[in-house]
């Protein structure tokens, strides 16, 4: 192989090297601007619960669930979307 065609070789893969990490970078921003969206509406619902109750209301029974249910879905959320970059086990790091 000449020196020429592999020079544009190299450089060629390293334009598809840079290529997918521009892509790699847009695609976490993305997934990190959502997650935080989803998160935000579940604490401003849970913000508002706690807002009334600093303020002397008493929340219904049913307030008082949707408070208790509205907590754990943003806690299960906020574990699951920490969880989903974190790489899978590798074979060799099994006992």
């Amino acid at each position: 192989m000449s020196i020429g065609n592999r020079v544009m070789r190299e450089l060629g893969d390293a334009m598809r090297t840079g290529a997918v990490r521009v892509f790699d970078a847009e695609y976490n921003d993305g997934f990190n601007a959502a997650a935080s969206i989803c998160l935000e509406v579940l604490s401003d619902a849970i913000d508002g619960l706690v807002a009334r109750m600093k303020s002397g209301d008493y929340l219904s029974d049913q307030e008082q669930a949707l408070f208790s249910r509205l907590t754990e879905l943003r806690a299960e959320m906020d574990e699951r979307l920490r969880n989903a970059f974190e790489p899978e086990p590798a074979g060799d790091t099994l006992p």
